[in-house]
């Protein structure tokens, strides 16, 4: 009985491993149906993209940039074709070490560079700092000329993912002409780019980062429509087992090219504007009187905008920043400094508004006392101008006249016609700008904890004091009084139009105010400014020219500390030549006096660009 009941035992124990391995290869089999199932009915699609992205690529293609030019038709900023070579890092994979694939990357480029005759620009570092840019090609070299370019080709046949492109460089042909308002371009961060996850390749765009071109990258009020800025295309290229790209085009849709832009500016007037301004830190605005356009707006010391495409060069950036005439700054636009007696004429304006008229006398002996202070007018050392009328002191710039008759109308109606003016409001061009300070009596507060008194509407009275303005303000301001008091929204941008010629965008003229003031105001105003310059001794009589009707104001103002003092100089005027009325406005940092220094530059520009 017992070995009876052993073997039944073990026959028992035999079948049930026999279930147990039956169940455990159903359920093996279970599973890899369920397996199959999910990787070729469910997921089935998924694994064929993947397949298809291992032999298509999406190359992204960047829109061709427009031109900007000047309104007399010059080239301001276009482009220029270049043979450069690509690297493509995804297809130039050796392992999945990534040291390995930066040597082989780095080695690759000392090879190419050897066939053409260049130095490597390439070193482990800066590879593998664009590795962190998936999918952007690597620029190894710029403008390869033919020969350059088919040695490179035959260097590189058995090295995949290299390529041969030609790009389009964006060129300044007038190098540091105009490079504030210009602007330039540098490429666009795919890592921020909202479109970058369709591109197995990104090429970014060239953007605007300053000037004109950074204002008009795309059609102002819209962040869709083409500006400069075009919009992109893309193709579809088969990619072989080795790697290398674009063996079969497959699909191409053409990018939309970006518009042209047709600005404001007389490159003659802006070339001739910077020649007479020479080696000053300095500003001259030219404006159209009848209707705001700017013609030239030099800001001296310059750059050169040429070096700054495709890429500025690190060394020159730095001495531009370090460079004690501030090159980068705008001064036309962005300078904002105490006008000194260019205010003068709104003054005056302000003294007539309040009932008073041109004929009343001021005896000038050369200062004017208020409470313990004491102001000088520029003649003090000879003792004073003696009696004058308001045209008088504005042909020779008498403080004392202008301080007695401002303290005796207030400031709150001085304010008036100062912010009918436009001062301490950006005069709303296309370009960033400052604003200046406005003479109010929150601003005094807020610098000095104290209200506005009358020492202060007497140095306001002279254009020193809680004021400053921009060179660009003072032109619309002397516009506004050649003009019959209208203050003019300035323009950069003339129009825009597409490849085909036609306009789609153009500035319209626009008023931002009116000066407040009478036409019988405004008369004797224009003719103190005449007498500035043709009086024989008119403080601006070294801008007149014979033949020509020119009015001015020049104007001076103290900055700096007793021991570090400068002076801000500058000249005002206004002429019509060929029934074109044109304001300018002249300003020299530590110049001599407006008389002496901006009155001259006046002169030159005028007989170099309108008389030549």
């Amino acid at each position: 009985m017992k070995k009876e009941e052993a073997f039944n035992l073990n026959q028992f124990r035999q079948k049930r491993r026999l279930v147990i391995l039956s169940i455990f290869f159903f359920v093996g089999f279970l599973l890899l149906l369920i397996r199959l199932y999910n990787e070729q009915i469910r997921h089935g699609e998924l694994h064929r993209e993947r397949i298809s992205r291992q032999s298509i690529r999406r190359i992204r293609i960047p829109a061709k940039r427009g031109n900007i030019y000047s309104a007399d038709h010059k080239l301001l900023a276009g482009n220029s074709g270049q043979m450069q070579l690509l690297f493509y890092p995804e297809e130039m994979r050796v392992s999945s070490r990534r040291s390995k694939t930066i040597d082989h990357i780095v080695q690759s480029a000392a090879r190419i560079a050897h066939a053409v005759g260049r130095p490597s620009p390439l070193t482990r570092e800066s590879v593998s700092r664009h590795l962190w840019r998936p999918g952007l090609p690597l620029v190894v070299f710029h403008d390869l000329t033919p020969e350059e370019a088919a040695r490179a080709l035959e260097a590189s046949r058995n090295i995949r993912g290299v390529e041969l492109d030609e790009t389009e460089v964006r060129i300044y042909p007038q190098q540091s002409s105009a490079a504030h308002l210009i602007g330039y371009i540098q490429p666009d961060s795919p890592q921020q780019a909202p479109d970058k996850e369709d591109f197995s390749y990104y090429v970014p765009d060239m953007v605007g980062k300053a000037g004109l071109e950074k204002a008009f990258d795309r059609l102002p009020g819209t962040e869709e429509r083409s500006g400069l800025r075009g919009l992109p295309g893309y193709s579809l290229v088969q990619v072989d087992s080795l790697g290398f790209i674009r063996q079969t085009l497959i699909e191409k849709i053409e990018p939309h090219h970006g518009n042209h832009l047709v600005s404001t500016l007389d490159l003659s007037a802006q070339q001739t504007a910077e020649k007479v301004l020479g080696n000053e830190r300095g500003a001259l605005v030219l404006v159209d009187a009848s209707n705001g356009d700017i013609l030239a707006a030099a800001s001296t010391p310059a750059y050169d905008l040429s070096m700054f495409s495709p890429k500025i060069p690190r060394n020159y950036y730095d001495h531009l920043l370090k460079s004690p005439g501030k090159p980068l700054i705008n001064r036309a636009l962005n300078g904002t400094y105490p006008p000194g007696s260019i205010l003068k004429p709104l003054i005056a304006l302000a003294i007539l508004n309040d009932g008073h008229t041109g004929d009343e006398k001021v005896v000038c002996d050369g200062k004017t006392v208020i409470g313990d202070a004491r102001i000088r007018c520029a003649s003090y050392r000879s003792g004073g101008h003696g009696e004058l009328d308001l045209v008088g002191a504005l042909a020779y710039s008498c403080n004392d006249y202008m301080i007695e008759k401002g303290v005796a109308v207030g400031h709150r109606k001085l304010e008036e016609v100062l912010h009918s003016a436009g001062i301490g409001r950006k005069a709303g061009t296309e370009l960033p700008e400052a604003s200046g300070v406005f003479p109010s009596n929150l601003e005094k507060r807020k610098r000095y904890r104290y209200n506005w008194n009358s020492y202060d509407t007497g140095l306001l009275s002279i254009g020193q004091g809680i004021i400053t303005v921009t060179p660009l303000q003072a032109a619309l301001w002397t516009a506004a009084i050649a003009n019959g008091g209208k203050v003019w929204k300035p323009h950069l941008a003339l129009r825009m139009v597409d490849s085909l010629g036609n306009t789609i965008y153009e500035r319209r003229p626009q008023l931002t105010g009116e000066l407040k003031t009478t036409p019988e105001a405004l008369e004797t105003v224009r003719k103190g400014m005449f007498e500035v310059v043709h009086d024989s001794m008119g403080s601006g009589r070294e801008a007149r020219i014979d033949g020509l009707t020119i009015c001015g104001k020049t104007g001076s103002a103290e900055v700096g500390s007793r021991q570090n003092r400068s002076h801000i100089t500058w000249f005002i005027c206004y002429f019509t030549h060929k029934e074109r009325t044109y304001a300018m406005a002249v300003m020299v940092e530590d110049g001599r006096s407006g008389g002496k220094t901006c009155a001259p530059i006046a002169r030159r520009f005028i007989r170099q660009w309108l008389l030549k």
